[in-house]
């Protein structure tokens, strides 16, 4: 069995960063010197997405991205808080390519897309 370890040293990076009393910039100094030391370098952002979202779950809260065509108005703000939590990490993102509709992701996973593009791409 192979051993996949991009998802290993995000685990071991979100466990780390959970500790209550840790100096992060210390730990982020010594995991980066340690990819470095084995080649993973080139594999960072995605580790670091990864370990993200690995916290993210530990903690109890959400990566939320808000994904539309247009900027959201303060009246769409309102009616997607809903489905919003306290705690949760909410990001906005303007994807014309949709042309109407909202796409909601939730920790770069589960996806509700309600968009007009989805819509068009299930008709054809």
């Amino acid at each position: 069995m192979k051993i996949n370890k991009v998802k290993l040293y995000a685990k071991a990076l979100a466990e780390v960063l959970s500790k209550k009393e840790v100096d992060e910039k210390k730990v982020v100094d010594n995991f980066v010197k340690l990819l470095v030391k084995n080649g993973q370098e080139k594999k960072a952002k995605e580790i670091l997405n990864l370990a993200e979202g690995f916290l993210l779950v530990k903690q109890g809260k959400r990566k939320i991205t808000f994904e539309t065509a247009r900027r959201l108005t303060a009246e769409n703000k309102a009616s997607l808080k809903k489905f919003v939590k306290d705690g949760d990490i909410v990001k906005e993102k303007v994807n014309h390519e949709l042309i109407a509709g909202v796409k909601i992701i939730i920790n770069n996973s589960k996806q509700f897309d309600n968009s007009m593009k989805s819509k068009l791409q299930n008709i054809f």
